[in-house]
């Protein structure tokens, strides 16, 4: 892991432990979070098949040059020229025939988007309980399902168990 990986994990972390601690804090100027570093982070995490956007622009383009192209999508965040795009409107079919609309995002949008969902990840996250499963990394209604599997696989092995040995202290009279 390198320190710079380091450095944003931790400071994820510090936003984390202070929602945790004080579940009333308000936090202001996240945008400060937005550093060059973490958004070549978060550009290395994006798929990079995805469909493109209205600008066309594929992962490898922008890729192309990434230090630049972050670098100006940091300064227009930071001086509030950042506009979003319009999002491509694709229609897929669905199983009962009707069309499903889809909003694709260009790539910056996407950026900024997956940025400020982990910063802001790591605030919600604390306040979710250990059996909440939706819109949560990690977890999802797989893992949801095979809790549940689990915790019914011991209560009936419990109540399976009590049944035998009521069933065999009634024989032994």
């Amino acid at each position: 892991m390198s320190k710079r990986h380091e450095d944003m994990q931790t400071s994820l972390r510090g936003i984390a432990e202070q929602a945790k601690i004080d579940k009333g804090r308000r936090f202001t100027n996240l945008a400060k979070q937005l550093t060059y570093e973490f958004l070549m982070e978060n550009f290395r995490l994006l798929n990079k098949k995805a469909a493109t956007g209205i600008d066309g622009v594929t992962h490898r383009e922008y890729a192309k040059d990434l230090k630049k192209n972050i670098m100006n999508l940091l300064e227009r965040v930071s001086t509030g020229k950042y506009r979003t795009r319009f999002v491509r409107r694709k229609y897929i079919q669905k199983s009962n025939g009707k069309p499903r609309p889809l909003g694709i995002p260009t790539i910056e949008d996407k950026l900024l988007q997956a940025s400020v969902a982990r910063i802001l990840g790591a605030i919600y996250e604390e306040d979710f309980t250990d059996a909440s499963y939706r819109y949560r990394t990690g977890r999802g209604p797989k893992d949801a399902i095979r809790q549940l599997t689990n915790q019914l696989r011991e209560k009936y092995s419990y109540a399976e168990e009590k049944t035998r040995i009521i069933s065999f202290s009634r024989f032994r009279k």
